[in-house]
């Protein structure tokens, strides 16, 4: 049983132990779990069987070796203070709490691949072209880290095309679209929300208009004001339409370059990212905002049921 202690059974990727029931493959020499031996009815490595592949410790697609755990680097706050927020407050370390690797390769291995990818750009201390670190912006960005990650990475690296590395703004999210301006108060863009409440008001005017001009004899328009009305209309809804979209394409881009120089200024104040707390000072100025959703929600209201009224008192 030695040398089978810790190796992966093909089938259910589990790691046999020294009370494990095997069977080996009389072909190739793969040990399987018994009752997974029985239930596939064959070596789950059958496949490899015409390529001459015998069993020498590893599966033909297990990765070679556990991925070790790299332990956190001292170079901007040495201190390693508790973090909250999404940071692992168990160890006082300054990583954010992503469970760590140990037993993921249990995993599907293009899944084990997607949580390295990740986890290498939320430890990355390297500053970038834009003078900030894939860890900074992680550490600032705070939830949906997994989202982030990969649209942080793109906007920084580029993606593959025909093999060479390209830059790219366009980043799919939904919510920064079709929620605005909520999303963006959530995530405290508190300048880019107002300009999107301010937009969606002045769009809807020309429907509240028209809405009185067919309701109330009183507010009957001229037809030459009537059509021009409609002529808006119609453009304040492509307006509103492209808003929405070029949000779902851009708007991570334009959340990244919030992110880059709000980090730039809250470094300048932690002697260049070097003095204690610095990241909790990234966390708790980037954290996504619950009250600032809950206000902007209340704003969307409020400013609908003025577009929705004054008009209306103005013109009867």
């Amino acid at each position: 049983m030695s040398r089978f202690t810790d190796k992966l059974c093909p089938v259910c990727r589990v790691r046999f132990t020294d009370n494990s029931d095997i069977v080996v493959c009389p072909e190739c020499g793969t040990p399987h779990h018994r009752a997974c031996y029985v239930k596939t009815g064959s070596c789950a490595v059958g496949g490899y069987h015409a390529e001459g592949f015998v069993w020498n410790g590893m599966l033909p697609d297990e990765m070679e070796s556990s991925i070790p755990r790299s332990e956190p680097k001292d170079t901007y706050d040495p201190h390693r203070a508790e973090y909250p927020h999404g940071y692992n407050s168990n160890t006082g370390s300054d990583r954010l709490n992503i469970p760590e690797m140990e037993g993921m390769e249990q995993m599907p291995n293009q899944y084990f691949e997607f949580y390295r990818q990740i986890r290498s750009v939320t430890d990355d201390e390297e500053r970038g072209a834009d003078g900030v670190s894939g860890k900074e912006l992680c550490h600032f960005a705070g939830k949906s880290i997994v989202h982030y990650s990969q649209a942080f990475a793109a906007f920084r690296k580029g993606v593959l095309k025909g093999g060479t590395r390209q830059p790219v703004k366009v980043f799919l999210n939904f919510c920064a679209g079709f929620f605005m301006p909520i999303h963006q108060f959530y995530r405290r863009m508190d300048a880019l929300g107002i300009a999107l409440l301010v937009l969606s008001a002045v769009t809807a005017l020309p429907e509240i208009l028209l809405y009185y001009d067919a309701e109330y004899a009183s507010v009957e328009f001229a037809a030459s004001t009537t059509a021009m009305l409609n002529a808006f209309a119609i453009l304040a809804n492509l307006i509103n339409f492209a808003a929405t979209m070029l949000l779902c394409v851009f708007g991570d881009y334009i959340y990244y370059k919030f992110c880059v120089g709000r980090i730039k200024k809250i470094r300048a104040r932690f002697d260049d990212g070097r003095a204690e707390g610095y990241y909790m000072a990234l966390t708790e100025s980037g954290a996504p905002s619950k009250l600032r959703a809950v206000i902007g929600i209340l704003a969307v209201l409020l400013v609908a049921q003025l577009v929705a009224r004054i008009p209306g008192q103005l013109l009867m």
